[in-house]
């Protein structure tokens, strides 16, 4: 009888260990993936990159710019703060804030030379300014791309751009 009694406590303990285990793992750090790069998030963290980028899938880009902008203030050490820069210029791009998409992403490339989506934020650069009328602007920047990311699709999108602009 005290065996079974044993037995029975012993389960009952692994049992009430795996039901906490499963209770906790959502409120654990989750290691993540982005853009290259591997970082531990929480899951709030991720919850509100995920909600944001869904905003700018659907195109909902002054909801995505409040959204990015609150993330930047709730997480500024964040692994996803280089991506949401990136996406928060892409946002201010698609409301047609031309002038903030370019500080955006000019203080992005300056501070992530060698991210992923540099080259693709020099090119978002240049749209800008030509949605600006500014094409003098917009050559040297189409120019810049393709001397610092030559082998890019952007650099490849950047010349043909540059052509039309001529």
């Amino acid at each position: 009888q005290l065996a079974r009694d044993l037995s029975d406590t012993q389960r009952k303990v692994a049992d009430q260990s795996a039901t906490l285990d499963n209770r906790l793992r959502p409120l654990e750090p989750q290691k993540v993936s982005l853009d290259g790069k591997e970082f531990q998030a929480d899951p709030e963290e991720k919850r509100q990159f995920d909600a944001a980028m869904g905003l700018i899938r659907r195109g909902d880009f002054n909801e995505a710019v409040s959204a990015f902008t609150t993330f930047l203030t709730r997480f500024p050490a964040s692994g996803y703060s280089d991506s949401v820069r990136f996406w928060l210029g892409n946002a201010q791009y698609g409301k047609r804030d031309y002038k903030g998409a370019i500080a955006t992403f000019k203080a992005f490339v300056a501070a992530n030379p060698d991210h992923p989506r540099a080259a693709e934020s020099l090119l978002a650069i240049a749209n800008c300014q030509i949605e600006l009328k500014d094409t003098k602007s917009a050559r040297k920047t189409l120019d810049d791309l393709q001397k610092a990311y030559p082998g890019s699709e952007a650099a490849r999108a950047a010349k043909e751009r540059a052509a039309g602009l001529r």
